[in-house]
């Protein structure tokens, strides 16, 4: 490693503004989380690296809305994760299932389960409708690179774009970015994961019309010599992006009419990595796979797993936040679980349970100063529910 530094003058940095609740992410987790602070009366800033809405749904061609139900029938993740769900199919011809359907066959429902595919440039243009008409301020092609804290809280968050380096002042910010990158730069304790696997979800247009490709290495991760990747190095991540597209053109290849790619060919290609799990918060507690049916007193929402039918897990306020860092609180992929929780929190229902209930939370902290461990979780979880969030410990019972 190259152990060679040099030292940056200091400077002056402008102070792009100041917002009640900073938002860095605008994945799936940071939309839910800007849109239930901004309609909470909360002033919202979206800071967002990429130039669109979504993440890895979008940007990424995840295009699976997974399920918000348990498999067994009972839905249990409502709110803006049914929300997003809906809007995901506002420009197509898609439906929701017929039987989750407000008439549906409340029978069929643990036949089918509650999800969705969607068109990801479709929900792209649906998401950011949903932000602007809030009166979030969206900040495109910023990347939050460095914080200033003090007193245990963060004072500032320094970004950099095409206006050069500037910083945002916050009274409370929540870590979407996916990678715990606020978490890290802020000093909390965080835990990273190496064993990501080459990916490439893209559409293709073939004689019958265009199709999805899921591509990936086998699980688990480097098994059969498949390569494995750090979503928090920039080398490992340069890596990801290369063997993905590699993975792509292989699959083209292999797959390529005898005429060659004229009725077969590429249409849109991920346009960042698809790393599944980088880098988490971890807090004091830590959410893991064997509390499957156990009921948190401060439960903020409630997810199945998208894997297989049964298990329903309660996702407590405590996963969301560091003792570390006053102002701080965690939603999506970032939120304090184990390896084997993380697999079932790092996809969408979760990030928008868990942002809804981050962007609830801020605005209620506040009436404190920011303070997000000073605040009622009993009134937290009343508001949560009058917003549609399901905490219903008779699901589990």
């Amino acid at each position: 490693m190259n152990t060679q530094v040099v030292y940056e003058p200091a400077r002056q940095v402008p102070v792009y503004g100041s917002w009640d609740v900073v938002v860095i992410g605008g994945g799936i987790a940071g939309v839910a989380a800007a849109l239930a602070a901004a309609r909470a009366g909360a002033s919202v800033c979206l800071v967002e690296k990429e130039n669109a809405l979504g993440g890895l749904a979008t940007l990424g061609n995840v295009l699976v809305y997974l399920p918000l139900c348990d498999g067994r029938g009972k839905q249990v993740a409502a709110g803006l994760a049914a929300e997003l769900m809906r809007i995901s199919l506002r420009y197509s011809a898609a439906q929701l299932p017929e039987c989750w359907q407000p008439d549906g066959n409340i029978a069929e429902r643990s036949k089918q389960r509650l999800r969705v595919s969607f068109n990801p440039a479709a929900y792209m243009i649906s998401l950011e409708e949903l932000v602007l008409a809030a009166g979030v301020q969206l900040m495109y092609d910023t990347r939050c690179c460095a914080v200033q804290v003090e007193n245990n809280r963060i004072s500032a968050i320094f970004v950099e774009n095409k206006s050069g380096r500037g910083a945002i002042v916050p009274q409370v910010v929540i870590d979407a970015s996916g990678d715990a990158d606020v978490c890290y730069l802020a000093g909390a304790a965080t835990v990273s994961l190496h064993t990501n696997r080459r990916s490439g979800w893209y559409l293709s247009h073939q004689e019958n019309g265009v199709r999805i490709n899921m591509l990936s290495d086998p699980l688990p991760a480097g098994s059969g010599g498949a390569p494995t990747f750090a979503g928090d190095d920039w080398q490992d991540v340069t890596r990801m992006n290369i063997a993905g597209r590699q993975m792509i053109k292989e699959h083209l290849m292999q797959h390529a009419a005898p005429s060659g790619f004229a009725n077969a060919y590429p249409v849109a290609m991920p346009v960042i990595p698809l790393f599944r799990m980088t880098r988490r918060l971890q807090a004091d507690f830590e959410l893991d796979e064997s509390d499957d049916h156990r009921w948190f007193d401060d439960t903020v929402g409630m997810i199945g797993d998208w894997r297989k039918a049964g298990p329903i897990f309660c996702i407590p306020y405590r996963t969301l936040r560091t003792k570390q860092v006053g102002n701080l609180l965690a939603a999506g992929r970032c939120i304090s679980v184990t390896e084997s929780a993380w697999e079932i929190t790092r996809v969408i229902p979760a990030c928008a349970v868990t942002g809804q209930a981050a962007g609830t939370a801020a605005v209620q902290a506040l009436k404190s100063g920011g303070r997000v461990d000073a605040l009622d979780v009993k009134e937290l979880q009343n508001t949560l529910c009058a917003q549609g969030v399901i905490i219903k410990r008779e699901l589990i019972m």
